[in-house]
Parts: structure tokens; sequence; C-alpha cells
């Protein structure tokens, strides 16, 4: 039975028609009719998905039948997944490059086609980690053909989706796995603060875990493995989060592990590479405050490492009595009056104040400088970063006093769906609907270059217009965060998401569709024939084919609801 619908299909679906789910004689039929009618739509869309230009394209349009088809048949949604998956392997000469390098290997930065690959074959697995056995099978595959670094991504991608499906032992399975492939790669980490955010228990317990899987992998200087996992230790306890979330420090148990951790790993290092605590001084002196305060007993073997870090002839100092975060600020404050008494202001102290938050005296430094593009970017960042602060306290009338200056199609896409949310969520259906109106207005006109790539980035590794259009982006979380208080506005927003996704440069044929691929979902209960009229509008036939695959995943998840009642 487990192949019903997909037997059925092949053998009925010739002369299945809506006349005749109409005629079905009891609901238990109708439903399965109503089913075995979207397995056929799904089916015509998948035979069109093999005309597809590109293997990325291929393996986008089965991936995203293959969710909607998962309910109805699953034996056949594993099948699109793993042909998904194939589609994303790249040649065998570029498969054995990565499969035989080291663990602790540095990881290159990647090139387009490389992250495209990487994204495919993440969404595939988010679907599959519902059968986790399925899942396994698939991680096995890029273990086996693209070596440790993949087999690390893929199990950290399994447990960020588990973690968000509520499946904290599947979580912690797949982080630990994770690890387990590749201790030096920063992917399971950064998971680990996206737990941290909403479970701290949890996140301190896969901490103390990693802190233990790290203590036997020797780091090493010439593979950067030192710096990546210092680095992302250092991000992972000190939550440096680059999305601002609000992040609860972590517990006693984890600070002790770190230093302790610190002291032994700074120590090994030492003595397989000397004169390595010379250059880590700083490293080692920020673990001074923690380790008394969590772990005294560790004060003579941090005294020795740190007589060691000291250069000769230095007059070396510890941080007294907790004051350190004081003495920055301290230094902050009086670069900060020099800079504003300065004719000259300094770019760097601009940034600065702008990431602490002190925008009025970074406005008073942008001032200073001379009309150039240096000055409107930095006056666009400022008022980007102000109206997100404003954003997140609640104070949507200055956020959107703000967000009217934005120039920049990125920062439309950053700020406007935040305020919006924030609207939604507080029922004020007059606030989400102006500012949604406003977003759109600024959109015709904005500048729609990204942001250029930072010194010492390839620029193959930063994304271009041709894999990110914020224009169209932007159109399709506004329809998303709109949608709660104004059901008109959000089909009026997604019909013009469509007429961007026409003018768009992106390349679909690497598997980008360029908007959330869930819109048409999230929107169809609205009015079903209106979004089929959108999806049909698509000129492009990988959209098109998501865009209706996404229509039929809600249409089969409404049937599996009015089955259960």
């Amino acid at each position: 039975m487990k192949n019903f619908f997909f037997v059925l299909l092949l053998t009925l679906v010739p002369s299945v028609s809506s006349a005749q789910i109409r005629e079905a004689k009891t609901p238990a039929e109708n439903v399965a009719l109503k089913k075995l009618w979207i397995v056929s739509e799904l089916q015509a869309l998948n035979v069109r998905a093999n005309g597809l230009e590109g293997p990325l394209a291929r393996a986008t349009a089965k991936t995203e039948i293959a969710d909607a088809a998962w309910d109805l048949d699953e034996d056949w949604a594993k099948l699109l997944l793993a042909e998904a998956y194939e589609f994303t392997f790249p040649l065998e000469k570029e498969q054995s490059e990565a499969r035989y390098s080291p663990v602790g290997t540095a990881p290159a930065f990647p090139a387009t086609i490389d992250r495209e690959r990487r994204t495919v074959r993440q969404r595939v697995l988010r679907i599959a980690v519902r059968d986790g056995v399925f899942a396994e099978h698939l991680v096995k595959q890029a273990a086996e053909r693209l070596g440790k670094l993949a087999e690390h991504n893929e199990y950290a991608a399994l447990a960020g989706q588990a973690f968000d499906d509520g499946n904290n032992d599947a979580a912690t399975e797949y982080i630990l796995k994770a690890i387990d492939a590749d201790p030096t790669q920063i992917t399971a980490e950064s998971v680990i603060l996206d737990i941290a955010v909403k479970n701290r228990a949890l996140a301190d317990q896969l901490t103390l875990q990693y802190l233990e899987r790290l203590r036997v992998f020797p780091l090493a200087t010439g593979n950067q493995s030192t710096m990546r996992v210092h680095l992302a230790l250092h991000q992972l306890i000190y939550n440096l989060d680059f999305q601002r979330r609000q992040i609860a420090p972590p517990g006693p148990a984890v600070m002790k592990a770190y230093v302790a951790y610190m002291i032994e790993s700074l120590g090994l290092l030492e003595q397989r590479e000397p004169g390595s605590l010379l250059r880590s001084r700083a490293l080692l002196l920020s673990i001074w405050q923690p380790l008394r305060q969590y772990a005294p007993e560790l004060t003579s073997a941090f005294l020795t490492l740190e007589r060691l870090s000291q250069a000769p002839g230095e007059e070396a100092s510890l941080p007294t009595n907790g004051r350190s975060a004081e003495v920055a600020q301290k230094t902050y404050e009086k670069r900060l009056a020099e800079s504003l008494d300065s004719d000259r202001p300094d770019a760097m102290m601009i940034q600065s104040a702008i990431s602490r938050g002190d925008f009025e005296k970074a406005r008073k430094l942008i001032e200073k400088l001379p009309d150039s593009k240096l000055k409107t970017d930095f006056q666009e960042t400022a008022n980007m970063r102000e109206a997100i602060s404003f954003t997140t306290s609640g104070n949507l009338f200055e956020a959107g006093r703000l967000a009217e200056r934005l120039r920049k199609a990125v920062s439309v896409l950053l700020v406007y769906p935040l305020i919006i949310q924030k609207c939604a969520a507080a029922k004020d259906k007059m606030c989400a609907t102006t500012s949604a109106y406003q977003a759109m207005k600024q959109l015709k006109t904005a500048d729609t270059t990204l942001s250029a790539s930072p010194a010492g980035i390839p620029l193959s590794a930063v994304s271009s217009n041709k894999e990110i259009d914020p224009v169209l982006l932007s159109l399709g979380k506004l329809a998303k965060a709109v949608r709660p208080v104004n059901e008109t506005l959000a089909l009026e927003i997604l019909n013009e998401t469509v007429k961007a996704a026409n003018q768009s440069e992106i390349e679909t044929n690497m598997g980008r569709t360029g908007f959330e691929m869930d819109i048409f979902k999230m929107l169809a209960p609205l009015n079903e024939q209106p979004l089929r009229q959108a999806a049909g509008e698509l000129k492009d036939p990988l959209r098109q084919i998501v865009a209706l695959a996404a229509i039929n995943q809600w249409k089969a998840e409404e049937l599996g609801t009015k089955a259960k009642h």
C-alpha cells in the first residue's frame, strides 16, 4: 500500500478527471481521488523538470516536487530527492580532490557553482530528514564522494533542520556526527549558536561535547585549524552573533570547560610549534577574567603560558579587576573624541560607532566627510542599522522615518520586512499596509547593486546580481510579512513579485528562483485560482514548476488535515 497513489496514477490517471472527483460517493473516496489528482499534476511537473536546462535547475525542481509529494507517495518522493542529490555532485576529478583531503584541511573559498550545489543539497536534506535512515544514506554518499568537509556540512544541515522540527535528540546526534567528521570546521558551531537562541541548555550540552571532541584533535597553524577553532569558540562562548539576536550567556560549566580547553590547546600548540604563544598572547589574555571567575584552580597553568607569551623586554600586565571592558570603552571614547575634533574623520571610527549603536556621533563624523560614495554608503549603513535598532525596541515610528531614507534595495530587504512583521504581530493593519506600500515605492527606484567584495576575499566567493536580486527577494518577503493582516495586499505584492521575476537577471539554470519558494504555498489558502494564474504568468519554467509544486503541497496538506477529521 505504500505505493498506492503511484500505482493508481500509472493505471488510472488517463481516465481521472475533475468530473469523476465530483462524482465520488463518500468523503474517503473524494479525498483519495483528489490526492490522486495532485499526484498526477506533480508527475506532469516532473516530466517538465526533466527538460530543464542545467542539472541544478532539474535538481531544484525535483526537490520541490518531492516536498509536495512526500505525504502522498513517500517512496516516489525519495526517488526524486535521490535523483536531485545526484545532480549536485561535481565531475569525478573534482570529487577525488575533495575526497582525499585530510581532516583539518582549510576549506577553499567556494566558487559560485559550489555554493549553489551546496544550497540544493541542503534543501534536499531538509526534506529527507523526515526519514532519518534515508537522510543518513544521502549524507554517506556525500562523504564517500566529497570527503569529510562535506560530511561535516551535511550533518550540520540535518542538525539545524531537526532542531527546527523540534527533534532535539536527532539534532544532538547530527551535531556530534558533524563534529566527529571534522571538528575543525565551523558549520556545526554556527548551528549550536542558532540553537542557543531558543534553547540555552541544549546549546550548553552540545558545547561541552564539542570541547571534549576537540581535545583529542591536534590543531596546527599550517592548515589554519588553530585560527578556525579558536575564533569559532570565541564566537560561541561570547555569543558574537552577526544577526544580533538575543542569546543568553553560557552556563558556568561551559565557561570552565572553555577556559580549561584554551589553556590546554595553547599549551600543546606551543610544544608542537614553539613561539606560537607570542602570536596568541591577546587570545590567551582574553580568558584571564573568565578563568578568575570560573576556574581559579587553573591560575598556575595560565601564568606559565602567560610568561611564555611575553615578547623579550616587554612590560607585560594582566587585565585587572574585570575592568577590561571599561578600559576598552574609555579607549573608544578617547579615539571618538579625537575623530570628532579632526577635520578628517577616521572611516574605521565611523564603522566602530555604527557597530556600537552610537548613531548620533557616527552621523556627526559622517557629515565631516567630503561628498563621495564613501559618505553616502556610511549614511545608508547608519540609517539601516538604526532603523533595525528602533524596530527591535518597538519604536516603529522612528524606524519607519529612517527606513524612508534608504536608497539601496539590500537595505530595504533587511529593514522593511522586520517593520511589517512587528506591525503584524501587534495586529496593526494600517502600520503594516503603509510600510509595505512605502517599501514597494522605494524598490521601484532603489539601487540594486550588492555589497562590494571585502578586501582579501575573491570575487568568486561573493554573490553577484545573477545570484541575488534584492528587489525580487524583497517583494517576496514583503508579501509573506503582510499576509497575516492584509491578504489582499499580499496577493497584490505577489503579482509584483511575478513581474519582477520575469525581468530579473537571476540565472535560473543554476537552480535559483530568486524568491523564497514557500511564498506560493503560504498565499494559496487565500485564493488558489489567482495563485495558479500568477504561477502561470512566470515566464521561466523552473519558477513556474516550483510555484505550482508549492500550491500542490498546500493542497496535499489540506487534504491530509481534512482526512483526520
